[in-house]
């Protein structure tokens, strides 16, 4: 059934990728495969793995690529098997592990992603999209909406508009007006991907560009996409908070959210921050699930398929993907239309059996089609480079 090497690579916020990892791993093992794991954090010695041949070498936002053997030689170049890099945010970020000169295979979990490298980095063996699979969820631990005890739960981190001018504050002064200037195209129009602001802003600029110089652009002014996620998340937020409903949140961060006035909201509930596994359970109890999109304009993000699996309903920000796979199924709101959220999680609170109608739909058209075990199927049935294909 196949052999695989899954990579354990870096640590992360809430340790989610080494619940992914974890995920895939056993998915992988009840289907009958071999798997081997190399988790650097303990210092394993990548050599013991050089000598194997494998199906697939699997990792999520893979610092891999450009890792060196203490010869010189690329890491992933001494082992033998295609490379699946699996990413989780917008290329951009991995600017520098995309472009080295080793044989990768992409998968992205939004569409515009997927094209975005089609385009920008033709030297990629192969790139796909497809969503990350469902967290692994127990249909005997699953209460119906009514016995449930939190309203509306979002997990995540909040990131200040003054942390992000922080952030800016090491660039130079004509950088940061630039990337000030990205982010409001995207604000100014919420359809927006970072690219298209990045063009318009080019645009302005009357310059057009090669596509190898475009993409490094895109990962210099990075902080404009970072930004768009934060004020996103912040203005759906503070749009449910400023209309009187209680808002339970999970994360780093969330103490510095205020008021216009710098006053507490005292309809928001901090529930002290826990990793990725247990903020996962935690759906188990909540009503409705928050998700805001990370400025994924055609994907879905894995918060939408926690809320699903889990049996809670799904409020989110839509994209074309989300709505091919849910449908009606699940409660759907636009950043440009804020103002009809308050009457949206108002129906789903006080209609119970319309509540419990969009968790049944939710659950049955992803509990099977997106599973880790479809997707380890998907692996265990074809090799690696016809997969990603």
């Amino acid at each position: 059934m196949g052999r695989f090497l899954l990579i354990r690579s870096k640590g992360t916020s809430y340790e989610s990728f080494y619940t992914f990892t974890d995920c895939l791993y056993h998915a992988l093992r009840r289907c009958g495969a071999d798997v081997d794991v190399f988790d650097e954090s303990k210092s394993a010695n990548i050599r013991i793995f050089t000598g194997k041949s494998y199906d697939a070498i699997i990792d999520f936002n893979s610092t891999m690529p450009d890792k060196r053997l203490d010869d010189g030689t690329p890491v992933l170049s001494a082992l033998d098997g295609p490379f699946i890099n699996y990413l989780l945010d917008h290329p951009l970020y991995f600017h520098d592990q995309l472009s080295q000169n080793v044989s990768q295979h992409v998968v992205c979990i939004d569409r515009r992603h997927a094209a975005y490298l089609k385009r920008f980095y033709p030297e990629l063996k192969s790139v796909s999209y497809a969503p990350l699979p469902m967290m692994p969820s127990d249909e005997r631990d699953i209460i119906s909406i009514k016995d449930r005890r939190i309203g509306i739960l979002f997990t995540g981190t909040y990131t200040s508009f003054e942390l992000v001018q922080r952030k800016l504050s090491g660039m130079n002064p004509d950088a940061r007006r630039d990337v000030f200037e990205i982010l409001s195209y995207m604000q100014a129009d919420t359809n927006l991907t970072m690219e298209d602001a990045m063009t318009r802003f080019l645009e302005t600029r009357e310059k057009k560009i090669p596509d190898k110089i475009f993409r490094q652009f895109m990962h210099y002014y990075h902080m404009a996409d970072a930004a768009a996620a934060a004020w996103a998340r912040d203005i759906v937020v503070r749009a449910i908070l400023n209309a009187g409903i209680k808002l339970s949140v999970c994360g780093h961060g969330w103490n510095s959210l205020r008021r216009y006035d710098n006053t507490p909201y005292d309809n928001l509930e901090i529930i002290p921050e826990v990793t990725y596994h247990r903020s996962v359970d935690m759906a188990y109890d909540a009503k409705i699930i928050l998700n805001v999109m990370p400025w994924f304009k055609d994907g879905i993000h894995d918060r939408v398929l926690t809320a699903a699996g889990h049996g809670a309903v799904i409020l989110s920000d839509e994209t074309s993907a989300l709505n091919e796979l849910l449908g009606d199924s699940y409660v759907s709101f636009s950043l440009e239309r804020l103002e009809d959220l308050s009457d949206k999680i108002g129906k789903v609170l006080r209609d119970t059996d319309y509540a419990q109608k969009l968790v049944g739909e939710a659950y049955t058209r992803t509990i099977d089609s997106c599973s880790y075990e479809a997707f380890a199927a998907m692996l265990c049935e074809s090799c690696a480079c016809t997969v990603t294909k």
